[in-house]
């Protein structure tokens, strides 16, 4: 356990032009004075920022969760020392008593360090290789930087769902809605839509309702805005690419579990009081990751280019069957999104030996690490 805490921040001060206001100021500043401002965060030994750890204050009914960067704030406490405790399911507790200064924000790290029982760190150090032989061109014609590309990274950072949310961030794309609800596109210089590909294929039998692609099966998409940039590859010998075209391959590996509202931390852990999931050290064999279970995590195209490493933590329950259960996926720490969105993607469909106890398998709990470090083949 590592707890810093960081210089501190005042309110500032003034002097008032008019004396009687002032006067009439002071006992609202004198309250206002005698409490202090805690704000922190809270890292575990990758360096990344731990989400969802319980922050409480002893003596007190006041604690807050962390968010998705391991931050909290407590804006208004009584000044003076106050002992701030923090856990988290799968890290040691820790507990310090911090000053808090009078009119003052006090900033505050603190480093958790986690308990023995976890999955073996899994190691990426090399550039995800083509896994599918129709993406092998994508990869080839984003490399000559003709066109616009959307890649998986790009799509894994997007809040939006929809298809066509997609395609309006594409500079020239312009969207129309037929009658029906239809969403149509035109691209630059053009009044007739594009031709599409889906995995080679152009699908021309009628005007194609983009917001119908599940953008959860989409590995790439492919801009072209006119006949002049249009692979070859791409064009029609009906010279139905005029209108630019747009190009989608889908995902090799998907999900076969349904979409499941999140459990939430403290539904987790009432499962584990209850003995419904268990932990790594109360059960006779844990949980393992069956070898090529799953497809490896993609090192971000962006991050592999700067030479960035880091390292992301998973959090999910393996039920009895095997499988990650619908909803328990959540990311522990990261140190930057997109290894977490990789790490997230990766585990889509992964398949682990289930946990034993007493000869039969039941659930666990799983944290398992992943560390990023390019290594260039020699």
């Amino acid at each position: 356990m590592l707890i810093r805490v960081l210089p501190r921040l005042g309110c500032g001060s003034g002097r008032s032009s008019a004396i009687l206001l002032g006067a009439l100021l002071v006992p609202a500043i004198s309250t206002a004075q005698s409490f202090g401002a805690l704000h922190g965060v809270v890292r575990d030994s990758i360096g990344g920022g731990v989400s969802g750890a319980q922050v409480m204050l002893e003596g007190s009914t006041t604690r807050m969760l962390t968010d998705s960067a391991g931050a909290f704030r407590f804006s208004k406490l009584p000044a003076g020392d106050v002992i701030l405790n923090v856990r988290r399911l799968g890290y040691r507790p820790a507990s310090s008593s911090v000053r808090l200064e009078p009119g003052t924000i006090t900033r505050i790290e603190v480093e958790l360090s986690h308990l023995a029982a976890r999955l073996p760190v899994i190691e990426v150090r090399g550039r995800s290789q083509v896994y599918d032989s129709r993406l092998a061109g994508f990869n080839a014609r984003k490399e000559k930087g003709v066109g616009h590309f959307v890649t998986r990274e790009r799509l894994d950072a997007l809040s939006s769902a929809r298809f066509v949310d997609v395609l309006r961030q594409i500079p020239g794309v312009r969207m129309r809605t037929l009658r029906g609800g239809v969403a149509t596109v035109t691209l630059r210089g053009s009044r007739c839509p594009p031709l599409v590909f889906l995995d080679g294929f152009p699908a021309t039998a009628g005007v194609l309702d983009l917001d119908m692609i599940d953008l959860a099966s989409v590995e790439g998409i492919e801009v072209y805005s006119g006949v002049a940039t249009v692979p070859v590859e791409f064009m029609s010998v009906r010279g139905l690419d005029s209108c630019g075209v747009i190009a989608v391959w889908s995902r090799p590996f998907r999900s076969r579990h349904r979409r499941q509202a999140p459990v939430d931390l403290a539904e987790l852990e009432r499962l584990i009081v209850e003995r419904k999931v268990f932990t790594a050290e109360q059960v006779d064999l844990p949980a393992a990751l069956v070898t090529g279970g799953g497809s490896p995590p993609a090192y971000p195209d962006s991050l592999w280019d700067a030479s960035v490493a880091g390292g992301a933590i998973a959090e999910f329950v393996v039920g009895a069957d095997g499988f990650i259960e619908p909803g328990t996926l959540r990311i522990v720490s990261a140190t930057h999104p997109y290894f977490a969105a990789a790490v997230r993607s990766s585990l889509e469909g992964a398949m682990f030996r289930a946990a034993d106890l007493d000869g039969r398998r039941v659930r666990q709990v799983v944290q398992l690490p992943f560390r990023f470090e390019r290594k260039d083949p020699r």
